[in-house]
């Protein structure tokens, strides 16, 4: 390894530009040097008197303590420090480092690094102007990042709904619509007082709500479709008058309240991975049980089974030594991954969690120290949207897989090349590249739209075609599968090998 002296050339070196070489040479002669393998614990958050680290060699991630856990917010490398900020405000770290491979650090201990400013002339002052540019460059960074980080997130956060239709007069909707509407209230009443006289036993009751319910959401969507300039009007009429009742399932409640600002976020996924059927009053749990059991929500479950089998399928592929690298984007709770690499056909993988959701990112890390696979996981907080722009924090090695489930839902074309572009660059030769997507015949679509309030951008399997076809990927084949509800549709592509 080159000497202290080599490496530190000009002071620009550790981001403290204003010190001579000399100024250095004093300072690292009273430092420590340390050497760290990946994942062990640089610095650990709340700990005091670990002083200023310089980073020699390697790179290490920044993390944050959110509900136990920890989750990635930053990236550091050689010529960065780390522990300034407890060294200035003389507290605790404010955040844990740990090392993403083999690192090498010299520790200044605080004291040490008073003494020296104390007795040189001059250095103390161009220390703490360093250190002042360099932390005003870090929060120019974070600043800017902000409006693109609102603007960006919009596709993906959407707490603001648009107005209604205007309602018209019940004279101009559809007598049948009507009909259908008003023979819907009038079965959830019936059902509602038998229960609560005791007279209907819950497998007939669940029998006539779901009877109910379907007749509804197929007389909304059958006229939706058949008088499109009324579609609005239609929906709203409709919305406003089942609203009460649907109301009732814990489901239909989140996704139309959206709590995270969006309706598939990781806990209401959850919700449809558990099934269980949960509500308000009498009527709750069995229109929650019919909720569930909507296409769309079964497309959430077979997502998960189809995702685990392609990374099961890739995976008997991976002939390199180490584990496979495989990359999430908006992972959510990342069930598919934690079928993978749990129990007795356990694969060997090293998977990156990447969401914009702290939460997210926390409650699927304290899901993989409960199954004992905390090592094969990196959870990494990064506006996707961002980060495939260049403009993200999140570095990854070339991965063998990277794929995207649900997210796309959300997000304009030019989003969705920027991720595909993406993809591409941080792919492996002989990598793959996986985008599911919302068709345009979603059976459960019109019921989304108008009751719901969850609206997703669909797709077909031309479109996205041409969308791969537009990206690096070129003309390479694009191999498409069809999940069994017939609402998720998944693109799949490798990259080229040369």
């Amino acid at each position: 390894m080159t000497s202290t002296s080599e490496q530190i050339g000009s002071s620009a070196v550790f981001g403290l530009r204003f010190l001579t070489g000399d100024d250095w040479r004093l300072l690292l002669e009273r430092a420590r040097s340390a050497r760290f393998g990946r994942g062990d614990v640089v610095l650990v958050e709340g700990s005091f008197g670990a002083g200023i680290c310089l980073i020699r060699a390697g790179f290490v991630r920044v993390e944050r303590v959110h509900l136990g856990h920890g989750v990635a917010i930053a990236r550091r490398g050689p010529g960065e420090l780390i522990g300034e900020m407890s060294f200035l405000q003389h507290t605790g770290a404010t955040a844990s480092v740990i090392a993403e491979d083999d690192v090498e650090v010299s520790i200044l201990d605080g004291d040490e690094v008073n003494a020296v400013l104390a007795t040189v002339p001059g250095l103390e002052t161009r220390f703490y102007q360093s250190l002042s540019l360099m932390l005003s460059e870090r929060l120019s960074e974070l600043t800017a990042a902000l409006p693109p980080l609102l603007v960006e997130g919009a596709p993906l956060v959407s707490p603001f709904r648009a107005a209604r239709s205007g309602l018209p007069g019940q004279d101009q909707l559809p007598t049948s619509l009507v009909d259908a509407v008003e023979a819907f209230k009038t079965s959830m009443l019936e059902v509602d007082r038998g229960l609560a006289r005791s007279k209907l036993a819950g497998d007939a009751a669940q029998s006539q709500i779901d009877a109910a319910c379907d007749g509804v959401e197929e007389t909304l969507r059958a006229h939706v479709l058949r008088h499109d300039h009324l579609a609005g009007a239609i929906g709203t009429y409709v919305f406003r008058e089942t609203f009460p009742f649907f109301m009732l399932s814990q489901f239909a409640d989140r996704a139309f309240t959206k709590p995270r600002g969006y309706a598939g976020d990781y806990a209401t996924i959850e919700m449809l991975y558990e099934g269980k059927a949960v509500g308000d009053a009498r009527l709750g749990p069995l229109i929650d049980r019919w909720t569930l059991e909507l296409p769309a929500a079964q497309a959430v479950r077979n997502r998960r089974s189809l995702l685990a089998a392609a990374i099961r399928e890739l995976a008997a592929e991976w002939r390199l030594p180490g584990p496979m690298p495989v990359t999430s984007l908006a992972a959510g709770p990342a069930r598919e991954l934690f079928d993978v690499v749990s129990g007795s056909t356990a694969l060997n993988l090293l998977a990156t969690c990447i969401d914009i959701d702290f939460d997210a990112l926390a409650y699927a890390s304290g899901i993989a120290r409960e199954l004992g696979v905390a090592d094969h996981f990196n959870f990494a907080q990064d506006n996707v949207v961002r980060l495939c722009q260049g403009r993200g924090h999140t570095a990854l090695s070339p991965q063998a897989l990277i794929y995207s489930v649900g997210l796309t839902d959300y997000l304009q074309d030019n989003y969705v090349l920027d991720l595909i572009n993406w993809g591409y660059d941080m792919l492996r030769p002989g990598g793959t590249l996986i985008i599911g997507n919302v068709v345009p015949s979603n059976p459960t679509r019109v019921f989304m739209d108008h009751v719901l309030e969850w609206v997703l951008i669909h797709r077909s399997e031309d479109q996205l075609r041409s969308l791969f076809n537009r990206s690096r990927f070129g003309t390479a084949p694009v191999r498409f599968v069809l999940e069994s509800a017939g609402v998720d549709i998944f693109a799949f592509c490798r990259k080229p090998e040369v």
